[in-house]
């Protein structure tokens, strides 16, 4: 994961299209996914509005609650980065920017526009296909940008209850699917 996102954020650096090159939004979309345990498409669906004082309030699908993600530098560099893309896509384009916060979408296209989930998930199938070509990751190693999700979830600190809290799964037996963590436990006490 951790050389993924580092591939992305040198390949957002390089100008579009050129050798190398992939969209300059797409480390941090993958940072954000992990660090608020969050599908791509709710990363895609953040905007302004979702910028808290004490953190990053996410948008959940599928009946999860919503929870505020407090804020580390990790995180806010992220979100930031995001913002001063958009700033800078909206002023070449002279696209007019949303009075309301809650249009004002962090995650834009190359052309100013939303970023279509369908267009995230190319740009993530392209960087896996290259990271596997460049053996940055071997073919196993691949893994989709739900994964980070998943990763998310099990890197979470505490009991199962404290990641499903930090999940926002409202059922319990949705942590079988995302807590890949194996447990430690002790011997019987008469062993």
């Amino acid at each position: 994961m951790t050389k993924i996102i580092q591939m992305a954020a040198e390949g957002g650096q390089l100008p579009p299209k050129s050798k190398g090159s992939c969209p300059p939004y797409l480390w941090a979309v993958a940072d954000i996914a992990y660090l608020c345990r969050l599908r791509g498409i709710e990363v895609v669906t953040l905007a302004d509005a979702n910028a808290l004082e004490e953190g990053l309030l996410t948008n959940r699908r599928k009946g999860s609650r919503d929870v505020i993600v407090t804020w580390t530098p990790r995180l806010r560099a992220a979100r930031d980065w995001l913002v001063s893309v958009r700033s800078r896509i909206w002023s070449e384009h002279g696209t007019p920017v949303p009075i309301d916060p809650r249009k004002r979408i962090i995650v834009v296209a190359l052309d100013g526009a939303s970023l279509k989930k369908s267009a995230l998930d190319s740009a993530w199938q392209r960087i896996m296909r290259k990271a596997v070509k460049d053996g940055v990751i071997s073919t196993e190693q691949r893994f989709g940008l739900h994964d980070l999700k998943h990763r998310g979830v099990t890197d979470t600190e505490g009991t199962r209850h404290d990641k499903r809290e930090a999940s926002s799964h409202k059922e319990e037996q949705m942590m079988d699917v995302y807590d890949l963590s194996v447990p430690i436990v002790t011997t019987p006490k008469g062993v």
